[in-house]
């Protein structure tokens, strides 16, 4: 196991040849420093012949002036290692592009440890899946009379318990999805699909909710009726979340505002309340995983996340704007896409069941 403090160095030629580097790189790469001045570092440290696996010969290192990421890195003893890799290219005075320099930092245990999180955390909400699946059915059995009759005590606990038991599921199935979307296990089923029907549901759907809160709402709808390529339970969760978030935070007698906007490349959804908006100090936070802005608020923490990771899986964007007292404004895009064909989005949604 390599220090994961040392930083390892090298310089290299505008052909990729090695020219110069640091004690920590022979550490790295398990070569001594005579045996890699001179060589190649495309096989060594990319483990490839081809020049676009380096960042410094990529356009984009050339463009930017320097780029990071990570990338794994196969010792001599074959022992392989993630590392944090960042590039600077160099160039003369006519700007002649003549090489550059890249820097390393092992973060193999660092990665270890994020994974085994992920892994621990994963296997516990299966596990935790299905006794509360079963004691739900047991508690549904009860209440049914399944098992004789109850008296009204004896009915009311159990009621109270079954409460708090779809609780937990719900935790556990935003967990479960969240930790799919992070490991990108979940991917986006596209197809054909269109924002302005959908939200039309969701609005007509969740009707009787506003009225019972005494919260008008409108929708605002674009003249055309863009049809985009996404995923139809996907985006859906999207729409339902904010629009739930919007009606629990706004009160009595409030508003809601939905706005679709037909852009050239792409829909923006705009979700504007008049509720009691969200601090400075913590709007930059609300879309981080298990953050609450009330601590004494039910949920996962995670609604917010789970939409952000969403709509970014599209290649869309989202954000927040909002004012304590004054409401808040949730906007995100889609781009427009290519629709799939119906043949490939059925393979598609047919291989997802079967993970689930």
């Amino acid at each position: 196991m390599q220090n994961n403090l040392q930083i390892a160095f090298l310089r290299v030629d505008e052909k990729g040849i090695i020219t110069d580097c640091n004690d920590s790189a022979e550490n790295f790469v398990g070569y001594s420093k005579d045996a890699l001045i001179g060589k190649p570092h495309f096989e060594i440290i990319h483990g490839t012949s081809g020049r676009d696996a380096c960042l410094l010969f990529n356009q984009l290192c050339q463009k930017e002036k320097a780029v990071e990421t990570e990338i794994t890195i196969q010792r001599a003893d074959g022992e392989l290692i993630t590392t944090s890799s960042i590039a600077y290219p160099l160039f003369n005075e006519d700007n002649k592009f003549i090489g550059g320099v890249e820097f390393f930092k092992d973060i193999s245990a660092v990665k270890q440890m994020e994974r085994e999180r992920k892994n621990f955390l994963s296997m516990l909400a299966h596990d935790m899946k299905n006794p509360v699946m079963t004691s739900i059915g047991f508690l549904s059995r009860l209440l049914n009379g399944k098992a004789g009759p109850l008296t009204e005590k004896q009915r009311s606990t159990l009621e109270l318990i079954m409460e708090d038991q779809r609780k937990l599921e719900l935790l556990i199935r935003d967990f479960l999805e969240y930790s799919r979307l992070e490991s990108r296990q979940d991917k986006p089923v596209p197809g054909p699909f269109s924002m302005r029907e959908a939200l039309n549901k969701k609005i007509a759907s969740g009707q009787a909710e506003y009225d019972k809160k005494n919260v008008q709402i409108g929708f605002n709808k674009s003249e055309r009726n863009p049809i985009i390529s996404a995923d139809t339970i996907m985006i859906n969760r999207v729409i339902t979340n904010l629009l739930d978030n919007a009606l629990k935070y706004t009160n009595s007698g409030g508003r809601i505002s939905v706005n679709l906007e037909d852009r050239e490349k792409d829909i923006l959804v705009q979700i504007t309340d008049t509720g009691i908006g969200i601090s400075e100090e913590n709007l930059p936070h609300i879309f981080d995983a298990f953050y609450r802005v009330n601590y004494d608020s039910q949920g996962s923490g995670l609604g917010l996340s789970i939409v952000k990771k969403i709509v970014e899986a599209h290649g869309g964007k989202i954000w927040a704007e909002s004012k304590v007292g004054k409401g808040s404004t949730f906007s995100f895009t889609l781009p427009k896409q290519e629709i799939v064909d119906s043949h490939m989005r059925e393979k598609l949604n047919h291989e997802r069941a079967m993970e689930y």
